[in-house]
């Protein structure tokens, strides 16, 4: 079963006040993506590279070398 095909499944079982909260999430989440300067970047990333990517900040970023100056 795809991720639609899931979230589908489940919105015929949730009560429409939620339905109504979720609808305007998502039309936010549209209307931000598709106009945000990074949105084009959005999705990019495999899972793994992100991971790898958030190691490699953790491990060398925010480090300041007190001695470097």
């Amino acid at each position: 079963m795809t991720n639609r095909e899931q979230l589908i499944q489940e919105l015929a079982e949730v009560p429409d006040e939620l339905i109504k909260v979720m609808l305007d999430f998502l039309h936010r989440v549209q209307t931000t993506r598709s106009h945000h300067p990074l949105a084009k970047f959005a999705g990019i990333l495999s899972d793994d590279e992100a991971a790898n990517l958030q190691e490699a900040i953790q491990a060398d970023c925010r480090q300041a070398d007190l001695n470097e100056w």
